[in-house]
């Protein structure tokens, strides 16, 4: 759709306004800095490049093949932070975002995106029809989920997925650790720079070493936090997902094949395709 560079792709959408002028593809805006740190930490250029090397892993693992509804369903969207970029190769209409926050929903439709955006229940169903997306990606979604959760919406997203189609998805894992155990050393200061408790919470349950050796043994590890809003702490919270425990699951959830890729580059998640 679009013969634009990765470089320059980037720049366009840290500078929309400007690139809509030019271009026919209509960007969307962004959310000031302060709502950016609110669904992330992080704004600006590191924000937005952490979602574009996500966007770029995604195209590499979707379905050459496009038969579906919806190319790509982002799950859990925020405010189009990934699905932004799919406008370089997949037309508006067949881009959908759907996220449950409603704060989160009315920022990305304030944004005036081309794609549809859908405020949706934080348990399934979605209100989509069944083999009706090509791929659905969900960029630190399951890094949050309750064990419960993060089954059920890994086999409904299976359903709406056409025979072929790829759930893309992302976890914590052994980087996360060390970054909490970095956290730890830095004490007070940590204290005064973090927002919340979410990893004193963590560090107070369970040692680290415990969370890593749990982690080693394949186990699931969910610690509820809530996250505001509909983000309840019996499905919210921080969450480790080993290769192990969804190599024993992916097949009775609904798919075939099983691929697990440790943290890269700024996606500093793992992440995990599965094929339908």
């Amino acid at each position: 759709m679009n013969t634009l560079s990765d470089e320059q792709w980037l720049a366009a959408n840290l500078d929309p306004r400007t690139y809509r002028e030019k271009s026919t593809i209509d960007i969307p805006g962004l959310p000031p800095p302060n709502v950016q740190v609110r669904f992330t930490g992080m704004h600006g250029k590191a924000n937005l490049r952490q979602a574009f090397d996500f966007y770029k892993f995604a195209l590499r693992h979707m379905p050459t093949a496009s038969i579906a509804r919806y190319r790509l369903v982002d799950f859990g969207g925020g405010w189009g932070r990934v699905t932004r970029f799919f406008l370089r190769e997949v037309d508006a209409d067949r881009l959908l975002l759907l996220d449950c926050l409603s704060d989160a929903v009315e920022c990305a439709r304030s944004l005036k995106p081309p794609f549809n955006v859908v405020h949706t229940n934080a348990q399934p169903p979605l209100p989509l029809e069944m083999a009706s997306a090509d791929c659905c990606i969900a960029f630190s979604v399951f890094s949050h989920l309750s064990e419960k959760a993060c089954i059920g919406w890994i086999q409904h997203l299976g359903e709406l997925l056409v025979p072929g189609g790829t759930l893309i998805f992302t976890t914590r894992g052994k980087w996360q650790i060390e970054r909490l155990r970095l956290h730890k050393r830095l004490g007070f200061i940590y204290k005064l720079l973090r927002r919340g408790n979410v990893h004193e919470q963590i560090t107070s349950r369970a040692s680290l070493d415990q969370v890593e050796q749990r982690y080693d043994d394949g186990l699931f590890q969910f610690f509820p936090t809530g996250g505001g809003g509909e983000l309840t702490e019996d499905f919210y919270g921080e969450t480790w997902i080993p290769e192990q425990w969804m190599r024993e699951k992916y097949s009775s959830l609904g798919f075939r094949r099983c691929e697990f890729f440790q943290e890269q580059s700024s996606i500093t998640q793992c992440t995990f395709v599965l094929t339908k």
